[in-house]
Parts: structure tokens; sequence; C-alpha cells
């Protein structure tokens, strides 16, 4: 008995390492039209296009690919092939991993439009824990008290402010000093959010990154 309860709390602790895409078997593109941080969808002529957005000003567009599963992909000229999806829980675009097309790679938010964060309000740390695959930090306990690490610049290290039922903060003082984070229930990862309730940033886990992603 006693070993059955160690596996489950064992189990409990383990974050959700992936972020699995759900479709219903259709493409959407008409779903996943509109302007995001990093591409556009849209339809010219009655075929469709995705431009990719690299730094300030540098774009790359091409035809739409429909693929299996309500995949659909863009074959850029200046850069490899990306894999994006419609995802019909959280109900935005997706780009997926190149080598697993099941898993997301970044979640997509709409440009100019205000997304709301799904507060998980039985938030722990250990869902959040780990090395995140587009930052260049790791969240850590020691000595029972919960940081940010970072290896840039030559190693530094954030104590987490306050951890509360519904995530946790960092920084003090004026409200604009102040980050917010949780674990979202509709994206079912890590996201960063503003004092009125937007989502700032999204973020996939280290630990399930693909191969050469930064």
């Amino acid at each position: 008995m006693k070993k059955i309860l160690f596996l489950i709390m064992v189990l409990v602790a383990i974050p959700a390492f992936a972020v699995k895409v759900t479709t219903d078997g259709k493409h959407n593109l008409e779903k996943a039209a509109g302007k995001y941080e990093n591409v556009e969808i849209f339809q010219k002529n009655g075929k469709w296009y995705a431009t990719r957005t690299f730094g300030d000003y540098e774009t790359d567009t091409a035809p739409i690919l429909l693929g299996k599963n309500g995949k659909f992909s863009a074959d850029y000229q200046n850069t490899d092939k990306e894999t994006y999806a419609y995802d019909t829980k959280m109900k935005t675009l997706v780009i997926l991993a190149k080598n697993d097309t099941d898993q997301i790679l970044t979640i997509q938010l709409p440009e100019g439009k205000k997304t709301k964060v799904t507060v998980d309000t039985n938030f722990n740390m250990n869902k959040v824990k780990g090395y995140w695959c587009d930052q260049l930090f790791e969240i850590v306990q020691k000595n029972g008290k919960w940081y940010f690490q970072g290896e840039d610049d030559g190693g530094w290290e954030a104590p987490i402010t306050t951890v509360t039922k519904n995530g946790f903060t960092t920084g003090s003082g004026d409200a604009e000093h102040i980050r917010r984070y949780t674990f979202d229930t509709r994206f079912q990862t890590l996201v960063e959010y503003d004092k009125d309730g937007n989502i700032v940033d999204t973020f996939i886990l280290k630990d399930y990154c693909p191969t050469g992603y930064n």
C-alpha cells in the first residue's frame, strides 16, 4: 500500500512535458485565417497562403499545402517547411514540431487582440518546474523555495516572490514591476499574463523540446 501511495505521489509531481495538438480532422482555414505573432494565414484569389515574419522586416510567403488530420503546411523559400493546425480546444493557430507533428511547438496568439488567461485555480509549482523551450530560464526548487534560474550572462537566479492557488509572481513594488504566471487550463502550459488578465506570452517545456529548437 505504501509503495502504491508513493507511486501516486511521484506521478502527480511530474509536469506534462508535451502539449499535444487537438483537431477535429478538418483544416479549418477560415477559422485559422488572420494575423498572429509570427504568421499570417490568408486567402487570395481562392487560394490559401501563409506569410512568415522573421525579425522586424523580413517576410516569406508560400502556398498552403493540406495534410492529414487537419494539419497544413507552408514550404518557405528562405527557411524550413513549417506545419500548422487550428487547435479546436485552444481555438487558435499552432505551429507543430518538425520531428513530431502531434506536438505543439508554439501557440500563436492573434495580433492586435487580447487573449484572456484561463487561470488554474488548483495551481501548484510542480506543473511548471523545468527548463523552458523558448526561454533561457529554468524553474527550480532549492531549500524549499522556488527560483527562476538562467544560464545567459554568466548565470543568474531570481526568487519567485509569491505562490498561490492561482499561480505565482516575480518582482515587487508597483504593479508594473510585477510579473504574473500560471498554468493556463485552456492552453495546458505555462503562460505569463498582465494585470488585466491578458496573456503576454506562452511557453513550452524544454524537456519535450524538438531537436534544434532554440
